[in-house]
């Protein structure tokens, strides 16, 4: 690699790095962040060391992630006993809970899926249990997508040197 392209890949790497830390803080896109550096690294290597095939491959892993992301929450939230109502509750405390970064996005599923459950005429205590059900998810959920944003970055380092 020559002095541009070590400079292209620094960059990238430091763009990668920055997305995994958006695993864990909220205000950062995390898994997207990733694709688009190693894209950004492959258009400006004109794709020798970054194909299509491993950009195709990473954008499924990230779109997986993402949806499984959505998927946990609501899991969470089903597994700890709440009703559809708990787990609708969940994802739009997800949604509200962006607007209050970065606590928010961790409560937010956890009240959501409370107040869904208490609107839908359960207990507390089986409410309280339905939102746990919801923070439970979104804890379980940061840790995969943690897991694999490392493991596109170091596909990514591997593929490259």
């Amino acid at each position: 690699m020559g002095g541009w392209e070590w400079a292209a890949f620094a960059a990238a790497l430091i763009l990668m790095l920055l997305g995994v830390a958006g695993t864990v803080v909220p205000a950062l896109p995390g898994l997207p962040l990733i694709w688009l550096a190693a894209l950004g690294f492959g258009a400006v290597n004109g794709f020798e060391r970054v194909d299509g095939t491993f950009l195709i491959i990473l954008l499924v892993v990230t779109m997986a992630a993402e949806a499984s992301d959505h998927l946990a929450r609501v899991w969470g939230a089903r597994r700890y006993g709440a009703g559809k109502a708990g787990a609708w509750g969940a994802v739009i405390g997800t949604f509200v809970g962006l607007f209050f970064l970065p606590v928010g996005l961790l409560v937010g599923p956890f009240f959501g899926a409370l107040v869904a459950e208490l609107l839908a005429g359960r207990t507390l205590h089986e409410s309280v249990r339905a939102g746990w059900g919801g923070l439970v998810g979104t804890l379980g959920s940061m840790v995969v997508k943690f897991v694999v944003a490392w493991g596109m970055t170091i596909a990514f380092v591997v593929k490259v040197l």
